[in-house]
Order: structure tokens, then sequence, then C-alpha cells
């Protein structure tokens, strides 16, 4: 087995299961995590071995001593930082690049932007989770042919095909998950909600997670006097967002680009939504059009419009009967593309390709 160091400043963030699910299940290959500090999230993210360094003094000696044969940095900072390691040990670099690290990063900082070129010229490959991201970097100047797309995946089996919740009441369930921040766009659903209510007045917005925009959030539903029927949940493990979804009609996401730049790759949830059989309204941004397509695989709404976020929410909740022909292409869909099975595979054919070269 060829060993892999997958390097990860902090291991591992709750939102990051993407990365966690590609540590498993390889055949060729044995993936090693180094990582800034102490782990973190261990329940969720029982992984080993996962070895700490606080500096990177010694690297290569250490490289050379775990007879590492390829490195493979996670977001565009980590790859930046491997850089010099990967030169010295002769050692091949793939860089994964997963959102802020090719937007807000890039336009935030002029000096990472022009550090990038240099990674761009001297990493042996880089993977990135959409065709638009795939776009982003050439224009930062990586050539086309270095990049694979490795879409993120989920363990289909923890997500199996749910049936439709009977409704009984008109009450409702729409929910939303992903950390509070801008480019989540939980402000813009939380306005939209305003006016859904008016048309379904027992329907309900759970929303799921933690993040600098609560007290924001809190001050809207107090706002639009919407106290009984806006449920801030908090963050939630994987399995309880599994719950969740089963026990909810609709899962609707307003996905925006943030004013420092800032962008998604492709929501997991949305995925997770889509195989658990839940109609998904979400926005035109970033990669989210490759995988959810308006009217075939879900709905979309544009940035920033929570007008048209609550017309579309009202549209599908009074539109049930589209609901089983939606659902069952977009459960196809996400069985067809993210699969984490078959996105594993792709990346261990990607580590395999490196070093033989």
């Amino acid at each position: 087995m060829h060993r892999v160091l997958v390097y990860r400043r902090k291991f591992l963030p709750r939102s990051e299961t993407f990365i966690y699910e590609q540590l498993h299940g390889h055949t060729h290959v044995k993936p090693i995590v180094l990582t800034r500090q102490r782990p973190f999230n261990r329940k969720q993210f029982p992984y080993s071995p996962v070895y700490v360094r606080k500096h990177m003094a010694g690297l290569s000696t250490w490289l050379r001593r775990k007879k590492v044969k390829c490195l493979h940095a996670r977001f565009g900072p980590a790859g930046l930082e491997l850089l010099p390691y990967a030169k010295k040990t002769k050692l091949p670099l793939i860089t994964s690049f997963h959102g802020f690290d090719a937007t807000k990063r890039v336009k935030g900082n002029l000096g990472y932007r022009r550090a990038l070129k240099r990674l761009f010229r001297r990493g042996k490959a880089f993977t990135v989770v959409s065709t638009h991201m795939k776009k982003r970097l050439v224009r930062l100047g990586c050539p086309s042919k270095k990049i694979t797309l490795v879409r993120s995946g989920i363990d289909l089996r923890k997500f199996p095909m749910q049936p439709a919740l009977p409704v009984s009441n008109g009450e409702y369930r729409i929910l939303s998950v992903g950390r509070l921040t801008e480019k989540k766009g939980m402000d813009t659903l939380v306005k939209a909600f305003a006016s859904v209510r008016k048309s379904h007045p027992r329907a309900k917005l759970i929303i799921v997670g933690e993040g600098e925009e609560k007290r924001k959030l809190r001050r809207l539903i107090k706002k639009y006097k919407l106290g009984g029927q806006v449920v801030l949940k908090g963050a939630l493990t994987h399995h309880e967002v599994q719950r969740e979804l089963a026990r909810c009609h609709l899962f609707a996401i307003a996905c925006k680009t943030a004013r420092n730049g800032d962008q998604e790759g492709i929501p997991n949830v949305l995925m997770e939504a889509m195989a658990t059989g839940r109609p998904v309204i979400s926005t035109y941004h970033s990669g989210i059009p490759e995988l959810v397509e308006h009217k075939e695989t879900g709905y979309l709404v544009p940035e920033r419009s929570p007008t048209k976020m609550g017309r579309m929410i009202n549209h599908v909740l009074d539109s049930r009967e589209e609901w089983a022909e939606v659902v069952a292409r977009a459960r196809a869909k996400v069985e067809r593309n993210h699969n984490i099975e078959k996105q594993r595979a792709k990346l261990e054919e990607l580590y395999l390709r490196v070093m033989k070269k």
C-alpha cells in the first residue's frame, strides 16, 4: 500500500464530511493525515492515523521516515505550505480547491493570488468539485490539463430514499442546513419565509447550524414576527441531520456570493436532501446548477432575492403532484454523479497516476 499524506491544517470542522469520506475505501493507497493542531470532532471523524505537527521544521525527514509517496493538500493555502517540501523531497503534490480558496482568498489577498501561479506551475495535479471551479482555476492561471474533476460525494447507504411525508393541516416543515455565514444566505431564506407564511400560515422553517450570522437571524425573526415558526436548532451531528431530512417536506438553501467574494463549491447537504427524496430549492450560485437543474432535479432562483425565493417555495408547496418525478430524477442524478465510492475511485486513480509519473 502506497502512503499518501493528506494535509488539513485543522482536522476536522463538522462541515467537512466530504474530506473525511474520501479518506476511506482505497485499495492501493493508505492516506495518513497531518494537521497543525489537536484534532477535534473525533466522534464524528474517528480516523487513524492522524499526526500533529505544530511546526513544519524537519518535515522532509519525517516524510521520508514515514515512506510517504504522494502529498495531498486540502485547500489552496495548504498547497502553498506543502510546496517547498514537495520540491525538497521530489514528491508529487496534489492540491484540492473547495470554495473560499479560489474565490474570497483570491479577491482579498494579492500576495496569495501571485503565489498560486507558482503553485500551479510546480504542483503536479489539482482537483475541483465543479466545472464552475475548474473555470475559475484556469482563469487564475492553472493549466487545464492539470485539473481533475473529483466531485463531492455522499455515502448513499446513509441516505436511503424516504417516502414522501404526509401533510396534516398544512403543517409543512421546510429545512435548511449550513453554517450561519453570509454565503449560505440564511437571511434571504428568513425574509422569503415571511411571505411564505402568508400563504401557508402553519408552515415551519427549521435552520440547522451555527455561525456569526446567528444574531442577525434572530433580529430578522423578531422583525418579521416569526418567533413561533422559524426555529434555529444550532449545530447537529451528521446522524441528527439525517433524521431532520427524513422529517422535512422540503429542503431550501439560498447560497450567495458574499461581499468579500466568498463562494460555495456545491453544498453536500443538497446531495443528501436529494438522495433522501426531498424536493430542493436553491440558487444560481457557483456549481449548484450542475447538481440542481431547474424543474428537473429541483428548483432554482437568483441569488439575493427573498421575493423570488418566497414565490418558489410557495409554488413548490402548492405543486405536490410534481414532487414524485422531480425527486426520482434527483436521486438518480446523485447516484450517477455524487456516489462517494465512484468519487473515491477517481481520487485513488489520480494518486496512482501522479506517483507513476
